[in-house]
């Protein structure tokens, strides 16, 4: 089956005015790359651990949930161990990463036997020692076990055989294993400390540090960057690829632009009945200054049977996997193709509706809907 040809969907005989006026933006959910093509190889560098272990391994809530049982001391975790998980975590993600760029079964068979002994440090059971001791003990406690999952790694790295594969994760040892201690991740100079422009908020003025999380830990698509009166957004065209619950994103935006006090359509909550098989495009019309928004889920009712099918999809194209090999990029490309393809005319009535109330808004002229033609091609 030959590719569809490609749909221009540009307003050819739009007032140039009026085309030059009109905000539309296009948002899509982002992907972390953790694997870069060097001279035919794959490898893994620093930014790539800083960008694995700075995101969703920094956010306490989500760590929490990995903590065994036994670390739980009074009927609630430790907050020292917290940080021990996150250590933890942090090397089971980058050992994954490893198995992304090996292919010989010695290397991975190392990398399993380490996985292992990690596995096992940690589900050990130590609760006594936990309860017998004082909060700032159990502290040092967990700074020692953390020290020892660091030192087991670094141990298991010196010891491979030399050859590419030491060779490779050679950098474990001396860039990320000592940042995991420290936990400097998202750490960077602010160019703002001391400045003496009066406008620029007290917090950022007098912090020679900034220390940055993620985005995607508070809404994942950037709808707070084109939101309020100031952005002057008449249309968001939102291509929702974020993993967890549908229309997630949606509600946590509209959930902070009314913390804010900046305008934001209306999202009925009978659209949410349709979280476990969403249709494929949503439009939510915008009042006063608010943008309209149109939503389109990946995968949907149009490229999925039903809900199970729907369910096994998101799942198979989850965050914390393998890199894609090229067949699922090429669907994912050709998926994300059909959903602009058929909706097409959605895209097109909505761009036209945006023109003409950018128009009402600034008073340049009365055109009818009717007197804007588009290109077929």
């Amino acid at each position: 089956m030959t590719s569809p040809k490609p749909t221009t969907m540009e307003p050819t005989c739009m007032n140039e005015s009026l085309h030059r006026q009109t905000s539309i933006i296009v948002i899509l959910t982002t992907c972390n790359i953790v694997t870069c093509n060097v001279a035919g190889s794959q490898t893994l560098d620093k930014s790539c651990g800083a960008g694995v272990f700075g995101s969703a391994l920094a956010h306490g809530e989500m760590v929490q949930d990995f903590i065994p049982p036994w670390m739980k001391v009074l009927d609630h975790a430790d907050p020292h161990s917290l940080k021990y998980i996150r250590v933890y975590r942090s090397l089971c993600e980058l050992m994954v990463l490893i198995q992304t760029i090996i292919q010989d079964p010695v290397a991975l068979s190392e990398v399993e036997n380490l996985q292992e002994i990690l596995r096992e440090m940690v589900t050990r059971n130590d609760s006594e020692s936990l309860e017998l001791k004082g909060p700032e003990e159990r502290g040092i406690l967990f700074e020692q076990w953390s020290l020892q999952l660091v030192t087991t790694v670094q141990t298991w790295s010196q010891n491979l055989e030399d050859g590419a594969f030491k060779k490779q994760v050679s950098f474990l040892t001396k860039d990320i294993l000592p940042l995991l201690l420290k936990w400097e991740w998202g750490t960077t100079n602010s160019f703002l400390y001391k400045y003496q422009d009066s406008p620029i908020p007290a917090c950022l003025k007098s912090q020679q540090q900034l220390h940055l999380v993620d985005a995607g830990l508070l809404i994942n698509v950037a709808y707070p960057s084109f939101l309020g009166t100031k952005r002057d957004m008449d249309l968001i065209i939102t291509l929702e690829y974020s993993a967890g619950n549908m229309f997630e994103t949606l509600t946590l935006a509209k959930e902070y632009a009314a913390a804010v006090k900046k305008p934001f359509p209306e999202i009925h909550a009978d659209i949410l009945e349709d979280r476990v098989w969403p249709k494929d495009c949503y439009v939510f019309e915008g009042q006063g200054d608010a943008p309209s928004i149109v939503y389109m889920p990946l995968f949907n009712q149009q490229n999925c049977r039903d809900a199970e099918e729907f369910k096994a999809k998101m799942e198979e194209f989850s965050t914390f996997q393998r890199p894609f090999n090229q067949q699922k990029i090429n669907f994912l490309l050709e998926t994300a193709k059909s959903n602009i393809q058929r909706n097409r005319d959605v895209l097109l009535r909505e761009m036209k509706k945006a023109a003409l109330s950018r128009q009402r808004k600034k008073g340049l002229l009365e055109v009818q809907l009717s007197d804007l033609s588009l290109n077929p091609s």
